[in-house]
C-alpha cells in the first residue's frame, strides 16, 4: 500500500493480513503480541504514515489525555502566563491542552457559549478549565456530564460549592489598590470596566466602592466591552460629555488599559500630568511604558499551574471510578484557593519611579 492521507487501523491490519485486534493490541503496547509481530506492525504503521486515534484509545482504557482550556478573549495578555503555567505542569505530566475561545476580541454571546461547549464535549476531553463562570446551563451539563472541571480568573456563581476554582483573592487586591488611590488624596474616581459576564468584576467594583467611601472620594463606574475598541470608544464619549478630567482613571484590565492609553494619547492627555492612570493585571512588557503604569498583578502563571494540579487530580479520580465501577465522593471533592496579588507602583499614579 502506498502511503496515503487518513490511513485507518482497517487498512493496517489488510495490509499486514492480520486481525484489527492483534495490530491494535501491537500498536497500543498490549501483551498477547509476540515482539516480532509487534515490531513489524509498528514498522509498516509508520512507512504508511499510520496515526493512532487518541481519542479512541483513552475512551477504550477510561482515561483521557487531553484537556481544553475555554479562554473569553484571547487578546488578553493575561492568558499568555496562565497558558504557560498550565503547560509547565500538563508537559511533565504528558498531558496535551486544547485551547477553545468563547469571547473572540472580547465579545461574549451566551449562545455561542453553548455551541462552543457542545463541540468541545463531542471530542470526550479529560477535563475543562474555565476562565468564565459559564451560564447555570452549560455548568449544569457539566455537572450532569461528570466532567472534570477547575474554573480559573473567574467563581462559578451559586455552583461554587460544586466546582473547583483557582483565582485572584480580589477583595484583597482592590483594597491594596484602593489604599494606594487614598494615599493620594484622589477625589474624583472612574472606574472603567468590563461586562458583569466576567464576575471577578463584581468583587473589584464593590472593592473599590468600599475604598472610594472609606477615604471620601467619588467613584463613577463606566462599563465597556472587554476589548480595547470598545474602551476607548466609550472613554470618548465620556471625556466629550464630562468637562472635568476625573483625578484617576481605573483600567479593570489590559485591553481596556490599552483602549485608554490610545485614546488619551490621541487627545494628547498627558499622564499622570493631567490625570492618573491605574490598572489591574500587570503584563510582560509594562516596564517598557513611560511613564511606568501602577497595576496590581496577578500570578496568573501560578493561577494555571496550581490549577493544572487540581485538575489532573480531579481526572485521576474519575479513571479511577471508571475502572473500578465504584463511586467515590472523596476522589471529586471540588478545591476552592485564592492566590494574593501584588501592587506594583510606578509613576503613572504620581508616585516617583522606581517606589515599587
Amino acid at each position: 500500500m502506498k502511503k496515503k492521507v487518513g490511513v485507518t487501523l482497517t487498512d493496517l491490519a489488510k495490509e499486514l493480513d492480520l486481525s484489527i485486534y492483534t495490530v491494535s493490541r501491537a500498536i497500543n503496547g498490549l501483551s498477547g503480541v509476540s515482539d516480532k509481530t509487534r515490531a513489524h506492525v509498528l514498522e509498516t504503521a509508520d512507512s504508511l504514515g499510520y496515526i493512532p486515534n487518541a481519542n479512541a484509545r483513552d475512551l477504550r482504557r477510561g482515561v483521557h489525555r487531553s484537556v481544553t482550556l475555554l479562554t473569553a478573549g484571547m487578546s488578553n495578555p493575561y492568558y499568555l502566563d496562565l497558558i504557560s503555567g498550565i503547560e509547565s505542569v500538563f508537559q511533565a505530566r504528558g498531558e496535551n491542552l486544547l485551547i477553545a475561545d468563547m469571547a473572540v476580541n472580547g465579545r461574549y454571546e451566551e449562545s455561542s457559549e453553548q455551541e462552543l461547549l457542545q463541540q468541545v464535549m463531542e471530542n470526550r476531553p479529560g477535563g475543562i478549565i474555565s476562565t468564565l463562570a459559564l451560564s447555570d446551563v452549560s455548568r449544569k451539563r457539566l455537572h450532569d456530564w461528570r466532567v472534570p472541571v477547575v474554573f480559573v480568573d473567574s467563581v462559578p456563581g451559586d455552583a461554587a460549592e460544586d466546582f473547583s476554582y483557582v483565582t485572584t483573592d480580589n477583595v484583597d487586591a482592590s483594597a491594596k489598590l484602593g489604599d494606594h488611590l487614598a494615599h493620594h488624596h484622589f477625589k474624583r474616581w472612574l472606574l472603567v470596566i468590563y461586562p458583569s459576564v466576567w464576575n471577578s468584576r463584581y468583587v473589584r467594583e464593590e472593592g473599590l466602592k468600599a475604598a472610594a467611601q472609606a477615604c471620601g472620594a467619588q467613584i463613577e463606574v463606566l462599563e465597556c466591552g472587554n476589548d480595547q475598541g470598545s474602551a476607548k470608544m466609550q472613554i470618548d464619549r465620556y471625556l466629550r460629555g464630562h468637562k472635568e478630567l476625573p483625578d484617576v482613571v481605573i483600567a479593570g484590565n489590559n485591553p481596556i488599559l490599552l483602549g485608554l492609553m490610545k485614546a488619551f494619547s490621541q487627545r494628547r492627555l498627558s499622564i499622570p500630568q493631567d490625570m492618573a492612570l491605574v490598572a489591574f493585571d500587570d503584563f510582560t512588557w509594562s516596564d517598557l511604558i513611560s511613564p511606568g503604569i501602577t497595576l496590581v498583578a496577578e500570578d496568573s502563571y501560578g493561577i494555571g499551574s496550581k490549577a493544572a494540579d487540581h485538575l489532573l487530580t480531579l481526572i485521576e479520580g474519575e479513571q479511577e471510578v471508571y475502572q473500578s465501577g465504584e463511586g467515590s465522593a472523596e476522589s471529586s471533592k471540588p478545591i476552592h484557593q485564592t492566590m494574593r496579588a501584588s501592587l506594583r507602583i510606578r509613576e503613572s499614579c504620581g508616585c516617583p519611579a522606581h517606589t515599587s
